[in-house]
């Protein structure tokens, strides 16, 4: 049954791939759930995000289960935030359980600014994963700069703290991914950044890219050429559409990771399953107008960092499977512990 399950993954991604290479307008897979926002509340006010101006709130537990009882999953990972701080969420640790009884993987990500003991006990002992922590601790004085709110001390010992109390448990989750964002100031200090957290307990550690999040935020504080593919001369339909969605805490669904006000909004599962909203009509018009090269649509619109490859079909399938086939290294310690 598992390997079934698996072949039926690899297979969508085969079809996922070749619905974008083939601009089908109507698609035949079913699309990678990014992430599931379970708030969008967040204690920070970072020069990294767009500015807040979603009505806020918090997923119920009641919203989560209709979610994973109707939606078929692309991978066996669900990631439980988007444009806010999880940790928030009053309901945490219930809701990493709820993923657990459908044998997901879970991951999130957070600032750390309340990664107490408490919130440490409740995240580990219901079985989180994976856990990105953005963390761009350079220095203090450029931490609390662009970390708006936030205590350098604070939360450096926090998340020494977290490491120190999973070490003592002998646990081997959730997997700690480090995350510092390179600015002009951060570049200089990375190194040394990179060689004093080496000598702890977290498992990884990823230097990442600034993101304008479709030129919602000024890209001056990076002068760094961040896109990963391609040049960036010539507009490709932007893959988005034909691959990925995010659903946010009140159950509407939005297309990609830049959405984070909820411009476009393709659907809401609380009235329909994802699989309806992934043919509907308003995305068959999107997907249209993306080959058309109308991008005429808030966020994309002002979008420079957008997704997509001209139709080199095998070129493409290949990438595609890839990803997957990297994503599943990155969780293999996850999917030893789900087999057990």
């Amino acid at each position: 049954m598992k390997i079934i399950k698996k072949l039926n993954q690899y297979y969508n991604s085969f079809n996922m791939a070749e619905d974008y290479i083939e601009r089908r307008i109507v698609v035949n897979n079913y699309p990678k759930v990014i992430a599931i926002e379970l708030t969008n509340r967040c204690n920070y006010r970072c020069s990294f995000c767009p500015p807040f101006t979603r009505e806020s709130g918090f997923m119920s537990e009641e919203l989560l289960k209709h979610i994973l009882d109707t939606t078929v999953f692309s991978n066996d990972i669900v990631q439980l935030h988007f444009h806010g701080e999880s940790l928030l969420h009053p309901k945490l640790g219930k809701m990493i359980a709820l993923c657990k009884k459908y044998k997901l993987a879970v991951g999130l990500s957070t600032n750390a600014s309340i990664l107490n003991l408490e919130k440490s006990k409740d995240i580990i002992s219901n079985g989180l994963d994976y856990l990105i922590i953005a963390f761009d601790g350079v220095s203090k004085e450029i931490y609390e700069k662009y970390r708006v709110n936030g205590n350098y001390d604070k939360v450096k010992k926090y998340i020494i703290d977290f490491l120190n109390y999973k070490e003592s448990l002998g646990a081997k989750t959730p997997f700690v991914d480090l995350n510092v964002i390179k600015t002009n100031e951060s570049v200089p200090l990375i190194d040394d950044y990179i060689k004093y957290w080496e000598k702890t307990s977290v498992n990884r550690i990823t230097v990442k890219s600034f993101s304008t999040r479709a030129g919602q935020i000024d890209g001056s504080i990076s002068s760094e050429d961040n896109w990963y593919f391609g040049e960036r001369i010539k507009r490709y339909p932007c893959d988005w559409f034909w691959t990925s969605v995010i659903i946010l805490w009140d159950g509407r669904v939005v297309p990609c990771c830049h959405d984070m006000e909820g411009k476009l909004i393709l659907g809401d599962i609380r009235k329909e399953t994802l699989q309806q909203i992934w043919n509907n009509d308003l995305l068959q018009r999107i997907r249209l107008e993306e080959c058309e090269n109308n991008h005429d649509r808030e966020p994309c619109k002002y979008c420079n960092e957008w997704y997509g490859r001209p139709g080199n079909k095998i070129g493409y399938i290949i990438k595609t499977i890839k990803d997957k086939i990297q994503g599943e290294k990155i969780f293999k310690i996850v999917y030893e512990k789900i087999d057990k």
